[in-house]
């Protein structure tokens, strides 16, 4: 399970992309709290009476989440909310909440739901309302020296590894099923990738797509990718967490999912946001979650 995840500062150049037009909201856990509006690429076609969704976040896990050179709330997940709203009949409202009252807010129903590229994991499954996965992007782990040659975890056996302080990753390898050189916990990937760039470790673990899109603004760097996960695994099931109290929501959500793979709306936006059309690997792990696990 995916306990915490900081992402990198938005040095990146986030003005390349385009960005929601939903309301955000920083730290909004008072009352009466102004919702600021923004101009952007999306426009809602919604009458001002459609129904609104309050989506809990934490803005500082690029590309799912983060803030753009305006300090509007953009990314991934935001921008996938937006479409299935339209689709469903109802307007976004993003809250960027600290990552302390992001479940809190959940729980006392001051959001209806939270999208922060979360992962599976049973004990999510247990509270909350989890929607369809939605980005089947594994862990992985990046490498800078070719002839390290990662082929499998077992060759990490005199490595140092960086990784996101308190991550899914680091509670993995915490695990002491695979021997380690070192495991060096960072704030931030881009923290973790500058480390690795100065030598002072040798691989890096994350989220495959967080990891390509940080490698990809640092060009003169040439990373090596070893994806040890496969789109089964948990860490390839980014969920959106829904109050239980809400399952009609839930239904929209994964109905409006569903629709915006047929329509090619996904394609745009996972190729927008990590390069590449996720569509057939989606139906892949939808159809492979849907069997009976043994």
């Amino acid at each position: 399970m995916k306990l915490l995840y900081r992402a990198l500062p938005i040095i990146l150049s986030v003005g390349l992309f385009g960005c929601g037009n939903s309301s955000t909201q920083d730290n909004a856990n008072a009352a009466g709290a102004t919702v600021t509006e923004h101009k952007d690429s999306f426009v809602s076609k919604l009458p001002d009476s459609a129904p609104v969704i309050k989506v809990g976040t934490e803005a500082n896990y690029a590309p799912y989440e983060f803030k753009d050179e305006y300090g509007n709330v953009t990314g991934f997940d935001i921008e996938l909310m937006q479409y299935i709203g339209e689709d469903q009949g109802f307007k976004v409202e993003v809250y960027n909440d600290p990552w302390e009252g992001l479940f809190d807010n959940l729980d006392s129903k001051n959001r209806d739901m939270i999208a922060a590229g979360l992962t599976y994991s049973t004990e999510r499954a247990n509270k909350y309302l989890l929607s369809d996965a939605y980005a089947p992007l594994p862990t992985s782990l990046v490498y800078l020296d070719e002839s390290l040659n990662i082929q499998s975890l077992n060759d990490l056996s005199r490595l140092r590894v960086g990784v996101l302080s308190n991550s899914e990753p680091y509670e993995y390898f915490m695990q002491g099923n695979y021997q380690l050189g070192a495991l060096e916990q960072y704030p931030t990937t881009f923290a973790a990738v500058e480390a690795m760039a100065q030598d002072k470790v040798d691989a890096v673990v994350d989220d495959s797509g967080v990891l390509r899109y940080t490698l990809n603004d640092l060009p003169t760097l040439k990373p090596q990718y070893f994806d040890y996960e496969d789109i089964k695994a948990n860490g390839a099931r980014k969920v959106f967490l829904i109050n239980k109290n809400q399952p009609d929501l839930l239904k929209k959500v994964n109905l409006g999912l569903k629709e915006l793979r047929e329509d090619g709306t996904y394609a745009k936006l996972t190729t927008k946001w990590f390069g590449t059309d996720l569509t057939k690997a989606s139906l892949q792990q939808q159809v492979i979650l849907q069997k009976p696990q043994v």
